[in-house]
């Protein structure tokens, strides 16, 4: 009775450290804590004080499953700079998710990013435990300011965020302008753009992509819900990208590829006419490399062939920055890059961000 006890006064505890104080730094032992929103959030484009990828009003809008997938915090990181010797991290997340076929580290895990030399350095990860979690992702450090970012979960969303720093560290805004100054890059896609299947969330590629490109992105990746919906097509509008990449074959059913594919391209060029879209055709899935007559991988190359229909008819008919990207090659030709013959590993995730990474420098 004495362990239940005290196990319940310390979940009791913790709940109240780790609940919001208006953003009120707080300290516990040695360690001073900061609500996250003090700082730069990244990867998001509202100033709601959330980890949430769309504003409150496309609640109404968005089908539900949309809106429920858009809780999770996939691309949203958080900027700071700070000369601490130790970064602890407590994040509660919303819902506690478990994948079978993903690390819990990628589904609801934390990892961080110090900029050292000439480019980001990964620096830990935080192991998700439950709901709420703790995390020491920098101790015995040498006291040096750096710039960071925290990546945020891919597949869960989050409550409530605080950053501590040893007492004696400063932890401020940033002072170097990276990921912050340029245009973002909008990517709606399906569960493979969200970040299934990552280890951890800055290997989401899109992740990688914002670090290489050094502006973030927003990632409009929505796990079997990835459909070219127009709802989402008018949160893009509002936004000044400097690119649109849309990528939603695998969700979308072939007969609605050519018809939903001209009208979002064309609410896209409408609202923002000068902002170039890239179109992004599906890869083979390698779960049927073997099985030819599962028909799967003909439903693929039929769905690519009817996005490339529609870029020619918008291409005819004067639309203009608009890009195909082939979808073949994106996760290599070694049959090694996923989990599940579908979904990326860290392999197959870093060879998309490879692949993608001429057409946007292009672009860009």
């Amino acid at each position: 009775m004495t362990y239940q006890f005290l196990s319940i006064f310390l979940m009791f505890s913790w709940a109240i450290h780790a609940s919001p104080r208006d953003g009120k730094t707080f300290q516990e032992d040695s360690i001073r804590f900061h609500d996250a929103q003090e700082f730069a959030v990244i990867g998001k484009y509202h100033d709601e004080k959330n980890y949430i990828r769309f504003p409150e009003k496309y609640q109404s809008t968005l089908r539900e499953s949309v809106w429920k997938l858009g809780q999770n915090s996939a691309g949203i990181s958080v900027r700071f700079r700070t000369n601490a010797r130790t970064i602890i991290v407590r994040c509660t997340v919303m819902n506690d998710v478990n994948l079978p076929h993903m690390p819990a580290t990628g589904v609801k895990g934390v990892d961080l990013y110090a900029y050292a030399g000439q480019s980001w350095q990964y620096v830990k990860t935080g192991f998700p435990r439950g709901k709420q979690n703790e995390y020491t992702l920098f101790s015995d450090g040498d006291g040096v300011a750096r710039e960071y970012v925290l990546n945020l979960p891919l597949y869960d969303g989050v409550e409530s965020l605080y950053i501590g720093v040893n007492e004696v560290a400063e932890i401020k805004h940033t002072r170097e302008r990276f990921l912050l100054d340029k245009k973002q890059v909008v990517y709606y896609g399906t569960s493979i753009a969200q970040g299934g299947c990552a280890s951890r969330p800055g290997l989401a590629f899109t992740n990688i992509l914002a670090r290489k490109f050094d502006r973030s992105f927003i990632n409009f990746g929505f796990s079997g819900n990835g459909t070219m919906e127009t709802s989402v097509g008018a949160a893009m509008c509002e936004i000044d990208a400097a690119l649109f990449v849309i990528d939603c074959n695998a969700n979308t059913k072939e007969d609605l590829i050519y018809d939903r594919t001209l009208e979002l391209v064309r609410m896209l060029k409408k609202q923002r006419p000068e902002t170039p879209v890239l179109l992004v055709g599906g890869f083979m899935n390698e779960s049927y490399f073997l099985n030819p007559a599962s028909g799967v991988n003909g439903a693929v190359e039929k769905k690519q062939q009817e996005l490339k229909r529609a870029f020619d008819a918008l291409k005819k008919s004067g639309v203009r920055g608009l890009y195909y990207q082939n979808g073949d090659a994106l996760i290599g030709n070694d049959h090694e890059g996923t989990v599940d013959g579908i979904h990326p590993n860290d392999i197959g995730m870093m060879r998309i961000a490879e692949a993608l990474t001429p057409a946007i420098k292009k672009i860009l």
